[in-house]
């Protein structure tokens, strides 16, 4: 199988598989006080200043949680909750569903919600994050990089204007980390999550970075663990394993992005030059090494997928979280696709185990297994 869907996860790294497993030894709880609990407590401790470190932050502005989908949760509900009914939103368009779901459900509660649309290439302008800011917002959630199209959005530019503005920046870097560079002691950012699978860590694992100083009601109630602020013992295998499979990450990241980027490349060049009129979804100027999300005329997003699938092609339409839902991406509808067409861009994401032969088979197969498919025009 060819495996072309790593924004959706990513096949954990031997070397993080190694040490995952070998973090299983440690079954102490890191709460408690005894020998094992210290071992623990101990590994934990570690992972987090390691974690710190690759981040550039302290150490005490990371909450460890299960994921991605909880890290964002955890900065919205905890800042909004505490004053239930009222306060401002300033969210995108094209936000991951944990943010677009968390948000309405907080508009339910009374709080304001403006979503700020993008363009036709999926691109969001500051200025019109700007014109949504009021007196009473509260915070703007902007994501780093889309799951869907790969776009990265300004977030050095967005995080200013909140600041200047007295806003909270809430930045979901899930898609971003491991793939891009990351200092958040040198971003305007106050909240920014993460998570460990995409980027060829463990599933189940995440963190919260929280800016020095700031305080968010707890989502979770219970123990006193992530001091006060993550109820629940602490997946310290999962966490462990984290912290390796960043510092693989950030190991050599550029000249990783540039052999992704080639790969990306050969792979959109040969679709395009294949199937005419087919349509790169997105900003090509300005997104993720390894992202493609492509329009191919005649060709219906599903039966695209199923017959690559048999062809031994793993791809997606739409966010992993979606699958089994028939609606088209929310994301494309947002750039102004009809229906149809948004139910019909294949996102094709790439990571550092592709290979150049897999791109030049993949080419191939696309040709024998939906060029039949495409509608005469």
């Amino acid at each position: 199988m060819i495996y072309f869907d790593n924004n959706a996860t990513t096949a954990m790294d031997p070397q993080v598989r190694e040490t995952y497993q070998e973090a299983l030894v440690h079954f102490g709880n890191p709460s408690s006080v005894h020998g094992p609990g210290r071992q623990a407590r101990k590994l934990l401790n570690e992972s987090r200043e390691k974690i710190a470190e690759l981040l550039k932050v302290k150490d005490s502005t990371l909450t460890f949680t299960s994921g991605g989908t909880e890290a964002l949760n955890a900065a919205l509900l905890g800042s909004f909750l505490p004053e239930p009914g009222g306060g401002h939103l300033v969210v995108s368009a094209v936000e991951h569903h944990a943010v677009l779901a968390a948000s309405q459900f907080l508009e339910r509660m009374g709080v304001e919600v403006t979503r700020v649309p993008v363009d036709p290439q999926g691109r969001l302008q500051v200025d019109q994050v700007a014109l949504a800011i009021k007196p009473h917002t509260k915070m703007v959630a902007v994501m780093w990089a889309n799951n869907e199209t790969g776009n990265i959005y300004p977030v050095q530019a967005i995080g200013a204007l909140a600041q200047s503005r007295g806003v909270l920046y809430l930045c979901d870097g899930v898609q971003a980390c491991g793939k891009c560079e990351l200092s958040l002691s040198e971003l305007p950012v106050d909240f920014f999550a993460a998570s460990a699978h995409k980027f060829h860590g463990p599933k189940g694992v995440g963190l919260l970075y929280m800016r020095d100083g700031l305080s968010a009601e707890p989502h979770l109630w219970g123990g006193r663990q992530e001091r006060g602020r993550r109820a629940g013992t602490e997946h310290l295998a999962g966490i462990v394993a984290m912290a390796e499979a960043l510092r693989l990450a950030q190991s050599g990241q550029k000249e990783k992005v540039l052999a992704l980027q080639k790969l990306r490349d050969r792979l959109e060049f040969g679709i395009l030059a294949e199937f005419s009129g087919a349509r790169v979804l997105g900003d090509r100027e300005n997104r993720l090494p390894g992202t493609l999300n492509i329009l191919l005329p005649g060709i219906q997003g599903e039966t695209a997928l199923v017959n690559l699938d048999r062809a031994g092609i793993a791809i997606s339409i739409g966010a992993a979280c979606e699958s089994g839902s028939v609606d088209p991406s929310h994301v494309l509808l947002a750039m102004g696709l009809e229906e149809n067409e948004a139910a019909s861009g294949l996102r094709f994401s790439l990571s550092k185990d592709n290979t150049d032969a897999e791109v030049e088979v993949a080419l191939k197969t696309l040709s024998e297994v939906l060029k039949p498919l495409t509608s005469s025009i």
